[in-house]
């Protein structure tokens, strides 16, 4: 893993993390499924299995770093998990809404000075309404 905080740090600090997030709702999704006694089609579970073979393959790397390391991985992972469900949630398909808790959170200051997206393009859908 990269050292310091870097876009490039971020970036690939963010990618471990958010793969573990889709791992993690993969999983949750086939549960859910189950429990209300559905099941995905042949096609759509071998791609399940091939995602969650891949995230395996992914997470290797973090495997191979110290437990305090993979710990924090782990740690960051549930806690933008839970983030983003809370949004979603939060939120539901209003835009708007999210543009609001956005603009909130920006009112904070900067932990690490990283570029962000340009938020007129990322939320342009909204003000071209």
């Amino acid at each position: 893993m990269l050292v310091g905080t870097t876009n490039l740090n971020t970036t690939l600090n963010l990618t471990y993390v958010l793969t573990d997030v889709v791992e993690t709702l993969l999983y949750d999704l086939r549960s859910e499924m189950g429990k209300q006694g559905y099941e995905l089609r042949h096609d759509a579970k071998r791609n399940f299995n091939t995602a969650i073979a891949s995230i395996c393959k992914l997470k290797q790397d973090i495997d191979k770093t110290q437990f305090s390391t993979q710990e924090n991985f782990g740690n960051d992972s549930d806690c933008l998990l839970a983030f983003i469900r809370l949004l979603v949630d939060r939120c539901g398909d209003d835009d708007k809404k999210m543009f609001e808790f956005y603009n909130y959170i920006k009112r904070f200051p900067s932990q690490l000075g990283l570029e962000l997206a340009d938020e007129k393009s990322v939320f342009a859908h909204i003000f071209d309404n």
